[in-house]
């Protein structure tokens, strides 16, 4: 009797310790990468994350930071392509942050799924300060993936050059009405 209780509790601590790998092994890792800053060349801007094979239902919350310095509008794409729905990432998120308060500003919206995933974000008037996009998603497969964000970050002020036209064009409609006057 003492031999079967032995056995039984044999097994019960190896399919218990059995339990614990298995759900050790599935619990998902965050692979996110330390908060990036996105370079606005000529008002452009790209960030990007490419996740390695091994990384299996692993999640992400990459954060890519920018800085405006007037009342900008914002207008940015997100994608990520795979070979099979079940290959690459899924991307699940795509918002705009304010980084001094961290409180959402935009979230962005979700175009497409699976073969291709698909987001896009665009505010205007943003007010100047600093802020980050965070990519959120986790990846499919072991073969692992990676995505890739574009857009524009533009002033909304008029340029200098805008300002320059308005008064030539103010200054040549004054100079005919002072014509018109003289000649009346």
């Amino acid at each position: 009797m003492k031999k079967n209780f032995n056995n039984i509790a044999a097994a019960l601590v190896f399919a218990g310790s059995a339990l614990v790998a298995q759900a050790a092994q599935a619990a998902p890792i965050d692979i996110s990468q330390l908060p990036e800053a996105v370079t606005l060349a000529a008002g452009t801007a790209h960030f990007d994350d490419t996740f390695a094979n091994g990384n299996a239902h692993n999640l992400f919350n990459d954060q890519f930071t920018f800085t405006t310095t007037g009342v900008s509008n914002v207008d940015m794409i997100l994608t990520s392509i795979s070979t099979k729905a079940s290959n690459g990432l899924d991307l699940t998120g795509f918002a705009l942050y304010n980084s001094n308060s961290n409180a959402m500003v935009l979230n962005g919206t979700q175009l497409k799924t699976g073969l291709q995933d698909k987001w896009t974000l665009t505010v205007n008037s943003l007010a100047a300060g600093s802020y980050y996009f965070k990519v959120s998603g986790n990846v499919v497969s072991a073969a692992g993936g990676a995505f890739a964000g574009n857009g524009h970050v533009l002033s909304a002020v008029p340029e200098a050059d805008t300002y320059a036209m308005l008064l030539a064009g103010l200054g040549l409609l004054g100079v005919v009405a002072r014509r018109r006057s003289n000649a009346a």
